[in-house]
C-alpha cells in the first residue's frame, strides 16, 4: 500500500501532467494533425478531449484511490479476488516495456543537443540530416553509455520521497517546458509561413471529417493521456479521499492538450515557410526540423531550445513511469523502495540494449521487423489499447459504475454529470475496442 500522498493539488496536477505530456505531444500530434486535415483533425481531438479523454483518465485514477494501492494488488483488492491483478501486470508490462525505447529516443535528442550547443549539428547540409542520424542512431557504444547517464539521472530524482524527488522536479521542468515552447511558438509565428501554416492547422474543413479522422484523434487522445500503464493508477492512489479528482483530471487532461496544440503553432509556421513535409516520429524532429534549423538565422540557439525542450518533455515522463513502477514493485512485492527502483531502473537499461542494437548495422530481425519495430507495436497497437479497455470495463462493470461514481463524489465539490454514464458504460470501451481493432487488422 502506497505511504505516500501528495503534498497538495497543486503538485498532484503538474506531476500527473508530466506523465501525460511526453515526446508523443510533440513530433506524433503535429504529424497526425496534418496527415489526417489539419483543423478539421484539431476540431475533432479538441472535443473528444472533452467527451472522452477526461472521463477514462478518470475511471483510471479513481480506481487507484479506491485501492490505495498499486495496480499490481488494487484490481484484486477492490473486488477481493486477486485474479483481477493481471489488469495491472499488463500495464505495468506496457509502461516498462514503452520506456525500454523511450530512453533511446532520449539518448538521441541529448545527443542532438549537445551538437547543437556545439554548433556542429546545424552546419550540416540538407542532404547529410537522414545519412547523420543514421549514424548517430547506429553508434551503439555512445546510445548506451548515454542511456546509462540518463537513467542515473532519473533515478536520483525518483530516489527522493515524492515530496522531494518527483513533485519539486516536474514542478520546476513542466515551467521550463511550458515557457521554451510558448516562446518557440510565439518566434515560429513571427516567420513567413504563419499565415498559411496557421489557417491550415486551425480552420477546420468540416469536408475532410471522417470516421478515419476520428479513429486517428481517438488514438492519438488514448496514448497521449497514458491510460493504462500503470501510472495514473499509482497517482490515483496518492490523491486523498477529499481531493477533487474530477476537478484534478480536467486540469491534467487540458494541461496535455495545451501543449501539444502549442506544439503545432510552432512546428506549422516553420514547415509552411520553408515548405518542409511534417513527417512522423524521429524523420520530423531529427531530420526535418533539423533542416528547417539549418536555413534560419540563429539556427543554433533556437536548435539548442528545441531539443532542451524534447529533453524535458521525455524525461519528465520517464521520472512519473519509473515512479509508478517503483511503487508498484513494492507494493506487491514489499521491497524497499531503493531496491524497487534499482530494479527498475536495470530492466529498462537491460531491455534498452536490444532497442539500440535495431539501429545497428546488422540489426536483429524477427519475421523481417526488428526488436525495437516489434515493441513499438506490441506496446502501442496491442497492450495500451488492451490494458485501456481492460480498465474501463473492469470499472464500469466489474466495481460497478455506481460504486466508482459514489467514490469519485466524495472529494470536495465534485460532481459527475449525468452524460458521463453512457460515455463511461458503452462509449469509451466501444471506442477502444474499434482502436484495437483497427490496429489488428492493419
Amino acid at each position: 500500500m502506497p505511504k505516500s500522498q501528495w503534498s497538495n493539488r497543486i503538485a498532484f496536477i503538474v506531476s500527473a501532467s508530466a506523465f501525460s505530456v511526453g515526446l508523443g505531444n510533440i513530433w506524433r500530434f503535429p504529424y497526425i494533425t496534418a496527415e489526417s486535415g489539419g483543423g478539421a483533425f484539431l476540431f475533432v481531438y479538441l472535443l473528444l478531449a472533452i467527451l472522452i479523454g477526461i472521463p477514462i483518465l478518470l475511471i483510471e485514477m479513481g480506481l487507484g484511490r479506491m485501492s490505495q494501492a498499486s495496480p499490481l494488488t488494487g484490481f484484486g483488492k477492490l473486488v477481493g479476488r486477486s485474479k483481477w491483478n493481471a489488469i495491472g501486470w499488463l500495464g505495468f508490462a506496457s509502461g516498462l516495456f514503452i520506456k525500454m525505447y523511450y530512453v533511446m529516443i532520449l539518448a538521441w535528442i541529448v545527443t542532438y543537443l549537445l551538437q547543437s550547443l556545439s554548433g556542429s549539428f546545424v552546419n550540416l547540409s540538407p542532404t547529410e540530416f537522414s545519412s547523420h542520424f543514421d549514424q548517430l542512431s547506429g553508434d551503439s557504444f555512445t546510445m548506451l553509455a548515454t542511456i546509462l547517464g540518463i537513467i542515473i539521472l532519473a533515478v536520483l530524482v525518483v530516489r527522493r520521497d515524492l515530496s522531494k524527488g518527483l513533485e519539486p522536479v516536474a514542478r520546476v521542468l513542466m515551467t521550463l517546458l511550458f515557457l521554451l515552447i510558448l516562446f518557440l511558438a510565439i518566434w515560429s509565428c513571427t516567420l513567413e509561413g504563419t499565415a498559411e501554416g496557421l489557417r491550415f492547422y486551425l480552420t477546420p474543413d468540416f469536408s475532410k471529417i471522417s470516421m478515419a479522422v476520428f479513429l486517428s484523434a481517438l488514438g492519438q487522445l488514448f496514448f497521449s493521456v497514458g491510460v493504462g500503464m500503470a501510472g495514473a493508477f499509482v497517482f490515483g492512489s496518492y490523491a486523498a479521499t477529499s481531493e477533487n479528482l474530477v476537478k484534478c483530471t480536467i486540469w491534467i487532461v487540458l494541461a496535455d492538450t495545451f501543449i501539444a496544440v502549442l506544439a503545432g503553432f510552432m512546428i506549422f509556421p516553420a514547415l509552411f515557410t520553408y515548405g518542409l513535409s511534417p513527417d512522423s516520429g524521429p524523420n520530423l524532429i531529427f531530420v526535418t526540423m533539423g533542416t528547417f534549423f539549418g536555413q534560419i538565422p540563429a539556427g543554433q540557439l533556437f536548435a539548442s531550445l528545441f531539443f532542451l525542450l524534447l529533453f524535458i518533455a521525455g524525461f519528465t515522463s520517464l521520472i512519473s513511469v519509473m515512479q509508478a513502477l517503483k511503487e508498484s514493485l513494492s507494493d506487491r512485492f514489499g521491497l524497499s523502495s531503493g531496491r524497487s527502483l534499482l530494479f527498475v531502473a536495470l530492466l529498462i537499461m537491460l531491455g534498452s540494449i536490444p532497442m539500440v542494437l535495431s539501429f545497428s548495422d546488422s540489426p536483429l530481425q524477427i519475421a523481417g521487423k526488428t526488436i525495437y519495430e516489434i515493441f513499438d507495436f506490441l506496446t502501442n497497437s496491442l497492450m495500451l489499447p488492451i490494458s485501456g479497455l481492460l480498465i474501463v470495463l473492469f470499472g464500469a462493470y466489474v466495481v460497478g459504475y455506481e460504486k466508482l461514481v459514489a467514490h469519485i463524489s466524495l472529494g470536495r465539490r465534485s460532481t459527475i454529470n449525468r452524460y458521463w454514464s453512457p460515455v463511461i458504460r458503452y462509449l469509451i470501451p466501444a471506442c477502444v475496442f474499434i482502436i484495437l481493432l483497427k490496429a489488428i487488422l492493419s
